[in-house]
Order: C-alpha cells, then sequence, then structure tokens
C-alpha cells in the first residue's frame, strides 16, 4: 500500500542512465536526511498516484528534437492528455540536454509548465543540465532539499556518516569497455566529396549485447595538433597544472581528453562573450540566427581568434563543455557478427579560416588509430528503435547517408532469423558511383530475396535532383497496401533533412490516398507514430 503523505516521490525519465543517477543520488540523500522517499522509473508507475503525491521531484532528458525518451513517452502524453486531473503537490523538475540541439532540455521544460498548468506547485525554478551536468545535477538535488527543509519531517533519525555525495555514472570513458579496432574501410570511392568509413570492433567478453536498432557510443580524443594550436592562440602554457578533484593534470593533456573543441555551441558562445567583453562578439550573440550560423560552421579555435580577449585558464575550462561520447547505428546483427559490431562513420572534414576543420571522433578513428588499437565504447540501447517482434511483419525502411546503418543490422537479423516479412529499403545518396554505401552487400540481400524491393535515389546522377521523398510519393500506392497488411516504416538519417522531407511526402502521400486534408494526415501519421508503426532514428 502506498503512503504518499510526508513522503517524497521522486520519478526519473532516462535513455542513457543520466537522468536515474541523479535520481538514485536524490534518493539516497533523502534518506540519508531520514524522509521517507520513493524512488520509481517514469515507465513502471501508476500515473493515477499523481493526484495523491504532495511531493514530487522529476530528473528527465530530452532526446531529439525536443522529444521525450521513450522512457517517459507514456507518462508525457498522459499528463498532457484530458484524463490528468488537477495536482496539489509541491514539484521540482530537472532537465538533462544537449544545448547543440534545437530544444534544449525541451521535455522537462514541458512537463515543468504542465505540472504549473495542473495546479502544481514549484519548489524551484526549472533546471536545465548540458553533457556536462554532474555539478549542475548535484547543486540541483542540495538546493532542492534546503528549499524543502520544513516541510518534509524525518521518519527514522538523519545518517549523513558515510554518505558519499557523487553520482554513480556508467557512460564514462573509465567505466567503458575498451573494444579492439578489428578493421576500417572506405565505404566511399576516392573521388566522392565525402569520405564514408565502415568500422568493425571486436566486443569480445564485454558483455555488450545489443540489438539491431542499438548505438555504440564511441569516446574519442581531440588531435594534440589542434590543441596545441589553440593553446597557442590563446598564450597558454602546455604545462599549466589543473587541478581536477584530487589530483594536478597538464593542461595540455586535459584538453585533449576532457574538453568539446570541435564543436561549439551558442550556450557556449555567450559564456565566452560575458568574460572576454569584445564588443563585436557582444552584437553577434544578441543575433540569435547569426549566432546558430556562427556556431553550426566554427570551433572554439575558431572563437578565441575571431574574438580575442582576456581569459584565463580557469575561466575557459569553466566556459567549455565536457567531451561527450559520439553514438554510432550498429549497422550489424549479433546472429551474424558474432563478437563483434559493425558502426558505419561518416568522416568530418569543413575548410574554414584556411585550415580543415575535423569532427572529433571521425578523425580519430580514421587518422588516430590503427588495426589492432583500443577503443573506448559504451552501447546505447534504443528501445524504440526495434525489428518486430513477429517475423512475419512486413517492414519499410527510409534511409539516407549513414542512416543505413541500421538497416544492414536489420536484414542481417531478419536474414538470419529466416523472416517470412517482406522487406522495402528506400535508400538516397549523391552518386551511385561513389557514394552507393554497402551496395554489395545490398546487392546481396536482394539476391538473396531477404530484400523485397530496393529503391534507390541518387540526387547528383542526374540534372534533376531525386530523393527518397520523391520515390515514396513514387510508390505511394504500393506503399499503403504494405501499411494495409501491417508494415512499420523506419526512417533513419538527418533530423533536419531527411526526416522533415519524409514526413512531409508521408502526409502528402497520406492526403491522397486516404482522402484526407493536411490536418487530418498530419494526425494519422502521428498514429501510426503513437502505435510504433512509425520509428524514427534521427541525428
Amino acid at each position: 500500500m502506498h503512503t504518499f503523505k510526508n513522503t517524497l516521490y521522486i520519478l526519473f525519465g532516462s535513455r542513457t542512465g543520466n537522468s536515474k543517477s541523479v535520481a538514485v543520488l536524490a534518493h539516497e540523500y533523502a534518506k540519508s536526511l531520514g524522509y521517507a522517499s520513493e524512488l520509481k522509473d517514469m515507465q513502471e508507475m501508476d500515473f493515477q498516484d499523481l493526484q495523491q503525491i504532495e511531493h514530487l521531484l522529476l530528473i528527465v532528458s530530452t532526446h531529439g528534437e525536443g522529444e521525450p525518451p521513450v522512457q517517459a513517452e507514456s507518462f508525457y502524453s498522459f499528463i498532457h492528455s484530458s484524463d490528468m486531473k488537477e495536482l496539489n503537490c509541491r514539484y521540482a523538475v530537472l532537465g538533462l540536454g544537449d544545448s547543440s540541439y534545437r530544444y534544449f532540455c525541451q521535455t522537462g521544460e514541458d512537463i515543468d509548465k504542465r505540472l504549473s498548468e495542473l495546479g502544481g506547485q514549484r519548489v524551484m525554478s526549472h533546471v536545465k543540465c548540458d553533457i556536462d551536468f554532474e555539478e549542475t545535477a548535484k547543486s540541483w538535488v542540495l538546493d532542492v532539499f534546503d528549499t524543502l527543509k520544513g516541510e518534509l519531517s524525518p521518519v527514522h533519525p538523519p545518517q549523513k556518516e558515510g554518505f558519499v555525495f557523487d553520482l554513480k555514472l556508467g557512460n564514462d570513458t573509465n567505466s567503458a569497455y575498451k573494444a579492439e579496432l578489428l578493421s576500417k574501410t572506405l565505404l566511399t570511392a576516392e573521388n566522392s566529396s565525402k569520405k564514408v568509413l565502415h568500422v568493425s570492433l571486436s566486443l569480445k567478453n564485454s558483455g555488450l549485447d545489443y540489438e539491431p536498432g542499438d548505438a555504440l557510443g564511441v569516446y574519442g580524443v581531440n588531435s594534440r595538433s589542434l590543441v596545441d594550436r589553440l593553446l597557442g592562440a590563446l598564450g597558454f602554457d602546455k604545462a599549466y597544472p589543473v587541478q581536477v578533484k584530487e589530483q594536478t593534470r597538464l593542461l595540455k593533456e586535459l584538453l585533449i581528453h576532457d574538453y568539446e573543441l570541435t564543436m561549439l555551441t551558442p550556450l557556449v558562445v555567450r559564456n565566452y562573450a560575458e568574460i572576454v567583453n569584445n564588443p563585436v562578439l557582444n552584437k553577434l550573440i544578441t543575433n540569435s540566427a547569426q549566432l546558430e550560423a556562427y556556431t553550426a560552421e566554427r570551433d572554439v579555435l575558431d572563437l578565441v581568434s575571431d574574438y580575442p580577449g582576456n581569459i584565463s585558464v580557469e575561466q575557459l575550462l569553466g566556459v567549455l563543455r565536457k567531451l561527450s561520447q559520439r553514438l554510432y547505428s550498429v549497422a550489424s546483427s549479433r546472429l551474424v557478427a558474432g563478437e563483434k559490431a559493425d558502426i558505419t562513420v561518416k568522416i568530418i572534414e569543413n575548410q574554414h579560416n584556411q585550415r580543415v576543420h575535423e569532427g572529433v571522433c571521425s578523425s580519430y578513428l580514421w587518422n588516430r588509430l590503427d588495426v589492432g588499437d583500443r577503443v573506448p565504447v559504451s552501447l546505447e540501447t534504443i528501445a524504440k528503435f526495434r525489428l518486430p517482434e513477429d517475423d512475419n511483419t512486413p517492414i519499410i525502411m527510409v534511409a539516407a547517408g549513414t542512416g543505413i546503418a541500421p538497416f544492414r543490422g536489420f536484414l542481417q537479423e531478419r536474414s538470419a532469423r529466416q523472416a517470412k516479412g517482406k522487406n522495402w529499403l528506400f535508400f538516397g545518396e549523391r552518386n551511385s558511383k561513389s557514394d552507393y554505401l554497402y551496395k554489395e552487400d545490398l546487392a546481396e540481400f536482394v539476391n538473396t530475396g531477404i530484400l523485397t524491393r530496393l529503391n534507390t535515389a541518387f540526387s547528383r546522377d542526374q540534372e534533376e535532383k531525386v530523393y527518397v521523398s520523391h520515390l515514396l510519393e513514387q510508390q505511394a500506392k504500393e506503399l499503403m497496401d504494405w501499411l494495409n497488411n501491417g508494415a512499420i516504416i523506419y526512417v533513419c538519417g538527418s533530423k533536419d533533412k531527411l526526416a522533415v522531407s519524409v514526413r512531409n511526402s508521408l502526409i502528402k502521400l497520406f492526403g491522397t490516398c486516404l482522402q484526407l486534408n493536411e490536418e487530418q494526415a498530419t494526425r494519422y501519421l502521428d498514429e501510426l507514430k503513437s502505435k510504433r508503426l512509425y520509428q524514427e532514428e534521427v541525428y
């Protein structure tokens, strides 16, 4: 039987485990203070209990374009539905996210706003955490309990002695599995306008049991040459000692291993501007569109070179984000690959300011690792992007560029399971001769019959550009036949380009085939999504 009075309820919606780690810390801290505390995963709680909870903490991450993680989807939908009654609780929300995304911590913001609309009273304002969330999250926990002091009565004597106020994280480099690099092969031709790499990693004795649709997080490091140039531009000593917790580390090594240098966010630029007070930069940050355009094309070296100013080592490190893992969809099935995993990596190389800007992880894999070297990796479970349990279910896969990766794994899995369900792939790239990723594999899937239909769109092969979205509209009638027979649509690729164009094309063809107006066709697509008949993994 639940006890609601004088009990603190702590809910979490976590995709990678970070939100859970904060919730566990809050729960353990509450118990150390003598409070009654209940820790709940959003996907496992009884939503009807919300009406009776008097004190509530929510910790939730944001996925993709401001969407809740799959673990929080049902909770998010329920509180926004007409079934949700008014609340009589005191609450606080902590949002976890990535400020490089447009809708930073949007899920936490939405939940905070909705709880207020339902009559909940904020203990404190919604707090947003970036990828280096640990210190902000710990401060939030302390602040929340300081504010709640006097509202909750201890149910047993406080037991603060021996309590370690720290987060138990499972996704840092030290705890990551060191996978052996088995092979790396270019999938694109030498004359291609870009490089795409196929990488095979050993997972022997790793305990990382992936499924098709999951991703591997790869922990790269910054290039020494980039760090040297940054130190030179700032006039910093590479051997400057920096105190990190209980150890002293050299500045150069810290910048190589721990800090984000190849990617800028508006928040980093604003924080830097506040310190250096450069008048030109001060003007730039007042224009959101210009600031977003600047950060999309530049890195930290550009920032300090374009807008110099007085800044100390400690101030710079306070501005920079912690270096995070890069996620790559697994391009294999364990039933076929055994104790290894394949990933598909686009090599990021862009020319700016008379130098080549490289992606931290792609250049690490391509330029700085040899076969036999060890790569720190972790498993990212993506439960919302899964093959159907019923092998008779037909599937439609839509991909562009490296978005083909999970579908190679899907097809390997369906083949190994001898699935009877039909498989249809739409794949788009620039040129058929130079950019046809996994051409031989796809041809073999067609020859064996596991790939029922393959439609390709190579946009630069002809004068008028053709994209996968065009192919979907051309195949409207047969596509609807597949959907009527229970097919699931999967989409993987760019969130800004592929995902938007595919959604628009589907809404258009639903309107035509089902005689719906745009609003009705959009609602139809939303219904497919809610029933998991339309699944996206976009980046």
